[in-house]
């Protein structure tokens, strides 16, 4: 072999390593904790005398689990990298043992992360602030209610600080159709933070509302941020007028129900450790055992009563209905010796009784109510009417009962249907609405 090509052989076999390029990766280079999802992490690396573009790789054990970044020039450190995230858009999992490994290419110039770093999950946010304290509530009345003109009614409210509310002023919201807002009449004013007022329906001073829906707002006198009223309208009916010529006449009278129906605060177990609810939760619960056919004519046109447990999260919490039914008996007041009978028939348009095998069966009661019900609170109640889950009309002798309201002996408070409200295991749903008639036969 010529002497010259040899010796040039030679020099080019030793020089030819000392000018190979080389990668060094810099960052994550081992004991960092990346957050999973976070954005402009910079991979870092140092590229002497490299040419060719790089790939990025991401290591999970050992063994690569994606590409970070294909084919970028050799010089374009930092790259900017959504820490866990691949290429192909794939998020990987949060664990303790990535390596990142950079590598020319076309040639064999490659580096990875001396030690191991973690991609960790983000924490989770946090919670939302709680709502602020509703400082005034109107309990009565709040949406769904009949009420009849010029009759006396307990409007109640309350407060849980008096001393922020001040006195409270109680308006009449009457919608009005050709503006389409709701305008205010005043009905009284400098009324304490809590309380009650008596009311005849439709009245305030120095006007009288007509039939129609209508809400009342309770408002505090010192300041706008403390009202509440009515979450649905009521409404305000004419008094009925009685069939017949003569008072001597026989007479065949039906006094449709005026409902008023009220959600139960939902328990975890009956009847402690109240669970609130918003109420488009409840609303939204209940509606899945009350069909739309419940709601004609109105929120309220029917007694709804019954009780449906159902997981609300992660705890099963019991939605509770029960409704009062009252007639309006004033128009014969003190006619209780011409009252031949009194017959209270009761039509049930829709029933679901599911008890879940819970082994607590589904139940339905009517009460004669001895004290007023303004609030819902439990009241004292009197005698039982009995409720036949096996039919769908029934009619019950009430003539005796009848009869002292008439002859004042005992307050027409009207009549409670309650439902078996046990917690049970395993879900139940016990549900009804009824149209309530009561019929007289007046000599």
């Amino acid at each position: 072999m010529n002497k010259a090509l040899w010796i040039a052989m030679m020099l080019f076999l030793a020089v030819g390593p000392l000018c190979a390029g080389t990668i060094t990766v810099i960052w994550p280079n081992g004991g960092e904790a990346l957050t999973q999802g976070r954005p402009n992490c910079q991979v870092k690396w140092i590229a002497a005398g490299v040419t060719q573009n790089i790939r990025i790789n991401l290591l999970k054990g050992g063994v690569v689990v994606g590409t970070i970044a294909n084919s970028i020039p050799a010089n374009n450190s930092p790259f900017l990298w959504t820490a866990g995230k691949l290429a192909d858009g794939t998020m990987v999992q949060p664990g303790a043992d990535y390596r990142v490994r950079i590598r020319a290419i076309e040639s064999s110039e490659v580096d990875e992360s001396d030690g191991m770093f973690a991609i960790v999950a983000p924490a989770p946010p946090p919670p939302p602030p709680p709502p602020p304290p509703v400082l005034l509530k109107l309990k009565w009345p709040n949406g769904g209610e009949n009420l009849v003109l010029h009759r006396d009614y307990a409007i109640s409210w309350e407060s849980i600080a008096p001393d922020t509310v001040g006195k409270v002023q109680l308006d009449l919201m009457i919608y009005k159709k050709e503006t389409e807002q709701w305008m205010i009449g005043v009905i009284a004013d400098n009324l304490p933070a809590t309380g009650s007022y008596t009311w005849k329906a439709g009245e305030y001073p120095g006007q009288t509302a007509g039939a129609g829906q209508y809400r009342i707002r309770v408002r505090s006198m010192t300041s706008n941020d403390h009202a509440d009223s009515s979450d649905a309208p009521f409404r305000l009916r004419p008094i009925m007028k009685e069939i017949g010529k003569s008072p001597m006449m026989k007479k065949a009278v039906a006094l449709p129900g005026i409902y008023q129906n009220h959600h139960i605060s939902s328990y975890t177990t009956f009847p402690s450790n109240i669970t609130y609810l918003p109420p488009e939760a409840y609303q939204g619960a209940w509606n899945q055992v009350i069909p739309g056919g419940c709601y004609a004519g109105g929120a309220h046109s029917l007694a709804q009563v019954g009780v449906y447990w159902y997981p609300y999260q992660n705890i099963m919490v019991g939605i509770l209905m029960r409704a009062r039914i009252h007639f309006e008996l004033n128009p014969y007041a003190g006619q209780a010796g011409r009252l031949k009978s009194a017959k209270l028939k009761m039509k049930r348009l829709h029933s679901v009784h599911e008890d879940a095998n819970s082994g607590c069966g589904c139940g339905e009661n009517l009460w004669v109510l001895k004290a007023p019900m303004t609030s819902f609170d439990f009241p004292a109640i009197g005698q039982r009417i009995g409720v036949d889950l096996g039919t769908s009309e029934f009619t019950e002798d009430v003539t005796d009962i009848v009869r002292q309201w008439l002859d004042g002996t005992v307050a027409n408070n009207g009549l409670l249907l309650l439902g078996a409200e046990l917690p049970c295991s395993g879900g139940r749903k016990c549900a009804s609405c009824y149209e309530a008639t009561l019929v007289l036969d007046i000599q």
